[in-house]
């Protein structure tokens, strides 16, 4: 199974771009603050503002174009339904722990 289909119901890869892209304004906003502090005083304000406005652009897009795309307030869980385990519906009453065991033996414990 493709990582995309399991991580989102929309397997469409303009999702992962979208997130590519608010992950990138929020590694150019740290980065931007990183170099603020480490040359403190000396710092090109300019460039380090220009940085932080456009990683927060970037976020912003980036994020508004997933949540436009995933649409995830339209896939809550409802705890009332229980999950599909994949057993189709089948219905083991029976405990696996009792065997039939012939006459004179002991069952196996368990470990």
């Amino acid at each position: 199974m493709k990582v995309l289909n399991k991580i989102s119901s929309n397997p469409h890869p303009s999702v992962l771009v979208m997130s590519l892209i608010a992950g990138f304004g929020v590694i150019l906003v740290l980065t931007a603050l990183a170099i603020g502090v480490m040359q403190g005083s000396t710092a090109d304000t300019n460039l380090i503002g220009l940085m932080f406005a456009g990683g927060v652009a970037f976020f912003l897009i980036g994020a508004a174009g997933w949540f436009g795309l995933t649409q995830p307030q339209k896939h809550f869980d409802d705890i009332n339904v229980p999950m599909d385990t994949g057993h189709h519906g089948d219905d083991h009453a029976e405990s696996h722990d009792t065997a039939i065991v012939p006459s004179g033996e002991q069952p196996a414990g368990h470990h």
